[in-house]
């Protein structure tokens, strides 16, 4: 299997969610696309890249409830991390291939070549669906290998970007002016005025709307019509776990041995891959507002403006999806459509805070990647060090200045950390360690005997998260970005 590669290719980052954004060329110009950074893209990843730490570290026999998973319907923090990832996986898409989504110039009449981008789609996708094979079966037990899961997170994130990328692929065409050569469908595409309005006008609307609509109305049908057959589920109705679609296809397709923790269906099986794709529309959807608009990203004023209507739709979208959880419960092992509403919202308000502060002017600037003479912000906000300018005490300011280059550098090189988080809990939690009397894993024994002797559970396993974190992740990420050294894919 081929793995991940080190490039210190700083200036392009070929990576499932880390690539720099591309300003649209007016046709027949010959210059080369001026690519830029967005701040708060790389910040919000490093967002997600914590909170995905501090969730993963936690030592589920003293942890608070709400670091774990929901154990059926329910919300906690927990559930946020894989629908986050999924998020921004989807915004990477446009961002990485945003020559789809602009005029193609007068030298490149023929556009994007498709055949070549529709080749590094699989090949990414067939990557993170291996990675994930290899991180069920490590670290090859016995008992691995025999109850090989053929579902699991990273093969999730495999199958949702195959298929989004190839609807952006395919459909992006519809959102190119209508008099434009219909150059981002590859070579020997025909002229766009040949195509009926009607039709680019129903493309466009799958696009934008009609592809996570489809997606959620086939799951609600499909749920709600089913009835399962097994004689223990004679009679039952209502969304229950252990007799729902989901089971029955998950049972039958991979069988319970296969399953995760031997349940009859599971989390990552295909019926909740389906409403998963959601999630990553969502991300898609936003990356492609951010090519088509990045000359008013590029100024503070149109940061604000995007920034304040992400957090509007994102608070309307969770809104709704609570509304929607009175009659579809909220839980994540099933994904149900009001699960990914209401992630879709908080992760769309929680992009446009880390959007508006750090490429909006309330953040003082990473000190790595700031920029001179960007449009509509003033020197002393970039720099963010002149007292009263931003409301902050200078002494503040510097101090948040590291914090934001921490995130950025986190937020770098995202499917890397979680990777190797899950590398090093796994590892740790195979190491057997006898602890008064009875055998515990390295990981678990680390956090009981060090912090929770003296201190109550959740906090020493928060504690322990946060150790974690600041010692080992964060240092690693600093020199990951000193060197130049992105992870990609």
């Amino acid at each position: 299997m081929s793995g991940p590669v080190i490039s210190r290719a700083a200036s392009r980052i070929h990576a499932v969610a880390d690539t720099p954004a591309e300003r649209p060329v007016p046709e027949g110009t010959q210059a080369p696309p001026v690519r830029r950074r967005l701040d708060g893209l790389d910040a919000f990843r490093g967002c997600l890249v914590v909170l995905r730490i501090l969730v993963g570290s936690q030592v589920a026999s003293i942890a608070a409830s709400v670091m774990l998973h929901a154990d059926g319907f329910g919300l906690t923090v927990a559930d946020l991390v894989f629908p986050g990832f999924l998020f921004i996986m989807g915004m990477a898409i446009p961002v990485s291939m945003s020559a789809f989504l602009r005029l193609p110039a007068a030298r490149d009449a023929a556009g994007p070549d498709r055949r070549t981008h529709l080749l590094r789609i699989v090949r990414r996708a067939v990557l993170l669906y291996m990675i994930g094979m290899f991180l069920g079966v490590y670290p090859f037990l016995p008992e691995n290998l025999e109850h090989l899961r053929f579902a699991g997170v990273l093969q999730r994130l495999g199958v949702v970007y195959l298929v989004v990328s190839l609807l952006y692929v395919t459909c992006a065409w519809s959102l190119l002016p209508v008099g434009d050569r219909a150059a981002s469908d590859g070579e020997g595409a025909p002229r766009t005025g040949v195509r009926a309005r009607g039709g680019r006008a129903l493309v466009k609307a799958f696009l934008l709307g009609g592809f996570p609509l489809l997606c959620a109305g086939v799951w609600i049908v499909s749920t709600y019509t089913f009835r399962n057959p097994w004689p223990e589920c004679t009679g039952v109705r209502g969304l229950v776990p252990d007799c729902s679609l989901e089971a029955y296809v998950d049972t039958n397709m991979w069988g319970v041995e296969h399953n995760f923790e031997g349940r009859r269906f599971d989390p990552e099986g295909l019926m909740s891959t389906l409403v998963a794709v959601v999630n990553c529309w969502a991300g898609l959807a936003v990356g492609m507002d951010i090519v088509r608009n990045m000359a008013r990203y590029g100024a503070t004023r149109g940061v604000r403006r995007r920034a304040s209507s992400l957090i509007a739709i994102g608070a309307a979208g969770a809104g709704g999806g609570l509304a929607l959880g009175l009659v579809i419960p909220i839980g994540k092992p099933l994904w149900t459509p009001s699960y990914a509403l209401v992630t879709v919202g908080i992760m769309t308000v929680g992009f446009g805070l880390v959007l508006l502060a750090f490429d909006g002017g309330l953040w003082p600037k990473p000190g790595g990647t700031a920029r001179s003479g960007r449009a509509g912000m003033s020197a002393a906000v970039r720099r963010g060090l002149v007292p009263g300018r931003a409301g902050m005490s200078a002494a503040v300011r510097r101090g948040l200045v590291p914090v934001g280059d921490t995130l950025v550098a986190l937020g770098r090189n995202p499917l890397f950390f979680y990777i190797l988080s899950e590398l090093v809990i796994t590892t740790l939690n195979y190491i057997p360690v006898r602890y008064h009397g009875r055998e515990e894993s390295l990981w678990s024994v680390g956090a009981e005997v060090g912090l929770a002797s003296w201190m109550p559970g959740p906090p020493a396993s928060m504690v322990w998260a946060l150790l974690w974190l600041l010692l080992f992740y964060v240092p690693l990420a600093r020199l990951l970005v000193a060197r130049g050294w992105y992870i990609r894919v």
